[in-house]
């Protein structure tokens, strides 16, 4: 990293910070020491650049940047706007609010990063560069960038200065270069190397595997900014497997970027058998262009199209190396690793660790070390604090493969950076550290300096952990072996999610939630007109705040120890755990996406959620909860809104009619009562209510067919209306009066009878009673605790 670039661009970034909150940076500058200072033009040529040449008024308050997006059949939302607060994983910050309830950068934010700053300048006066990074991201992240781009923050425009110097190179204090280039990465395959493993400890298997790709993104990331030079702030955005990084002059990105991709893919072909790879392309582009709207757009979408180009021709770089690719796989061993099934022998696996959930066979399963290290990945990120340390280790790449290495020694290989976690971490063991030798990041800490790192990283990591309850559950009542046991704090297994949903009086099943923000490809092609670079950048970072890193806090305020989040970024999620608590984790999750959005309404979620059992296979789990989700965002309305919906026990819902179902629920619930004491009505109400839902749904694909087959040889202008579902009756209609009718007389209760009344009204009405057989299923499966449900829930 060049030292005297570095140096002055940590001084521009404290001078533009200074401006504006009305602080004093004379002090501060002077104290960092052999600073190469530009020409004050040098830095308005690049400012000019970052502005596309436009004159633009400074906003006050940063405006949110989903508030650009404009979608030609949705309406414009009203503008809302950040608070100039240091960044902090609380709603109060990361919330934007309207206008003159936003609050603007002052002295007070100039004095708390002076403060933080001068601590560090104090234990080592050449600042390391990632430090300042993540400080001003915490401090500039929502402060309004000088040119008056609405929705770019200081901290990118800062960054986006830092990225042109560093891809411009040695003559950086002349001005920004007049050609740069994109560099995008993306590994294709991931579901295929994620989901495809057996059962056994597969809730380990699973979170291990998905961290390990986003480990490999950053790696591959943090391998390439070292080749080639540059710095942490010229990634655009690196989440979900994608990335895109600004470069420098093509000749040498291309060159340095092939060399990364046969490194890298080699050893995925050696260790993963092809299940997944890397895709890397480079793009010439001239400067003007990354922040002319319009023109950015253009060249951002043809190097999006050549990226999906080279997805579908993987590896193509390793076809010299005929043996690398087609050479036989093992050794004709009749093992196989027990959870991803690939040959194995007694020199690359080890016999796997029995549980309860691993029935005895003839043959002792084993697991290969590979599988084995990503379930302790998952063991490892499971604390809170947490701790990532990045070691620079050049000296590994392409070395010699081990049949005992894990995931650690494999990325090292191919990459050149080790990766280890820490739950315990003391401030004074940073010290020393080398920049560019050894990285320390504090997960989910925003105070990273508080917590002895350089910086810091959002990672989702919810963990339920095995407790004494647990433990005395698997002993006395399932009646495991004692050698099958876990350890306290162990990751919870599935068998003990499916009793965790049990013990609150629920069918014993293992719930699966999927979901995703609905058309974001869409919102990122062409959702803001003026899409720039720094707006690019800027929406990606602000999906990452949402779902990397206040989604654990949902999470964990939703049911800690019952929920697992096995993956989660960039634009979606995948979480597990007891069923019941995930439907109203889902529409909390939704509400407060509508809420951190600014309510705009282009942006939504779908989901799906299913129930398994623990033992389901887990590649079958995933995909129906695909398939759930899939069901979701096909949901289409009379008014042409479509998606924005979850697709529960099969039954597809509006997130608009979602509070009604849940009313339902709770209603039925009442007038069944938890136990007998307190039952009010006889369950039979729940399937009364479900028939009469089956009835309605009958009735109307039997009046549909009608009216299709009616329509055969019409002309158009005298084709029947298909029967609207929220406007058919028939024959459920004067059925549920009369079975109704029926058991509220039964009671002599007036809440009672005020209660079915209401539910009569509800299911009288054809918009509401299509939901009414989920809300009854939903109430019979939170009651149903019998034990044959339970027996059934290990199948």
């Amino acid at each position: 990293m060049q030292t005297g670039l570095k140096q002055a661009v940590i001084v521009y970034g404290l001078r533009k910070l200074a401006k504006i909150t009305g602080g004093e940076v004379r002090d501060l500058a002077d104290r960092i020491p052999e600073v190469t200072t530009p020409a004050e033009t040098v830095w308005e040529s690049y400012e000019t650049l970052l502005a596309s040449g436009q004159v633009r008024e400074r906003e006050e308050v940063l405006t949110c940047i989903f508030s650009l997006i404009e979608i030609k059949e949705s309406r414009s939302p009203e503008p809302h706007y950040y608070s100039a607060r240091p960044l902090a994983l609380e709603r109060e910050v990361l919330f934007p609010t309207t206008k003159t309830g936003a609050q603007r950068a002052g002295p007070g934010l100039w004095e708390r990063f002076t403060h933080e700053l001068q601590q560090t300048l104090e234990a080592n006066p050449d600042i390391p560069f990632e430090i300042f990074y993540h400080l001003y991201q915490k401090y500039a992240w929502a402060v309004p960038c000088t040119y008056g781009e609405p929705g770019v923050s200081l901290f990118e425009q800062w960054k986006g200065v830092a990225a042109l110097a560093w891809a411009t190179g040695v003559a950086w204090a002349e001005g920004p270069a007049d050609e740069f280039t994109l560099i995008g990465g993306d590994i294709p395959g991931i579901q295929s190397f994620v989901y495809t493993i057996t059962s056994k400890g597969a809730a380990k298997g699973l979170r291990g595997r998905s961290f390990f790709i986003q480990l490999l993104g950053d790696a591959i990331v943090r391998r390439l900014l070292a080749d080639l030079d540059l710095c942490p702030a010229n990634v655009i955005y690196n989440a979900g497997g994608n990335f895109m990084l600004l470069g420098p002059e093509e000749a040498r990105a291309t060159e340095v970027v092939a060399h990364v991709r046969r490194q890298v893919n080699a050893r995925l072909v050696a260790d993963l058998q092809g299940d997944t790879a890397l895709v890397s392309e480079v793009t010439s582009v001239q400067a003007g262009d990354l922040f002319t709207p319009g023109r950015f757009k253009e060249v951002r979408d043809a190097f999006g199209r050549q990226v999906a180009q080279a997805k579908s021709r993987p590896l193509h770089e390793l076809t010299d190396d005929w043996a690398t690719l087609f050479k036989p796989k093992g050794k004709g061993s009749r093992l196989s690793c027990a959870v991803c099934r690939i040959e194995v022998d007694e020199h690359n696996s080890k016999p796997l660790e029995r549980t309860g959930e691993i029935p005895e066979g003839a043959e002792s399963p084993r697991i290969c070390y590979l599988c084995d290290s990503f379930g302790r990945l998952a063991y490892d990120i499971r604390h809170e604090p947490l701790w990532m340390l990045v070691r620079d280790t050049p000296e590994m790449l392409a070395g010699k493969a081990h049949p005992r290495d894990g995931w650690t020694n494999l990325l090292a290989r191919m990459t050149g950076f080790w990766y280890e976690f820490r739950d315990e971490w003391a401030a004074d063991e940073s010290d020393g550290q080398m920049e560019g030798k050894v990285t320390i990041l504090a997960i989910n800490q925003t105070d990273f300096l508080r917590a002895g790192a350089h910086g810091f990283r959002l990672l989702a990591n919810v963990t339920p952990k095995t407790t004494d309850d647990d433990i005395r559950y698997l002993r006395d009542e399932a009646q495991w072996e004692e050698k099958d046991i876990p350890q306290e704090g162990d990751i919870r297994s599935f068998t003990l999610l499916a009793h965790a949903a049990a013990t609150a009086g629920a069918i014993e099943r293992v719930g699966v939630l999927r979901m995703d923000v609905d058309g974001l490809g869409r919102v990122f092609g062409e959702g803001i007109p003026d899409l720039t670079l720094p707006r690019l950048s800027a929406l990606s970072e602000a999906m990452d705040r949402f779902f990397g890193g206040y989604l654990n806090r949902l999470v964990r305020d939703q049911a800690e120890n019952d929920l697992y989040i096995i993956y989660a970024g960039g634009d979606d999620l995948f979480i597990v755990g007891a069923w019941h608590h995930l439907p109203a984790l889902a529409e909390t999750i939704q509400r407060e996406f509508k809420a951190f959005t600014g309510g705009h309404p282009v942006l939504s979620l779908s989901g799906g959620i299913t129930l398994e059992g623990a033992r389901f296979p887990l590649y079958r789990a995933a995909e129906r909860a695909g398939e759930a989700e899939g069901r979701a965002k096909h949901h289409t309305r009379a008014g042409g809104h479509d998606k924005d919906a979850l697709c529960f026990l099969d039954t597809v819902v509006g997130w608009e009619d979602w509070e009604l179902v849940r009313q339902q629920k709770d209603n039925l619930l009442w007038l069944i009562g938890g136990d007998e004491r307190e039952r009010r009505l006889p369950r039979a109400v729940l399937q009364i209510v479900q028939n009469l839902c089956r009835i309605y749904q009958t009735g109307l694909q039997d009046a549909r067919r009608r009216v299709r087959r009616q329509n055969r040889g019409r002309p158009a202008d005298k084709k029947l209306s298909l029967p609207n579902p929220q406007m058919f009756f028939g024959r459920w209609a004067w059925m549920q009066v009369y079975s109704l009718t029926r058991l509220t007389q039964r009671s002599r209760d007036d809440e009672v009878k005020a209660r079915m009344m209401e539910l009569q009204k509800q299911i009288m009405q054809p918009a509401t009673v299509r939901y009414s057989g989920l809300a009854a299923r939903w109430a019979e499966y939170l009651s149903r605790v019998s034990k044959e449900a339970s027996g059934r829930a290990n199948r």
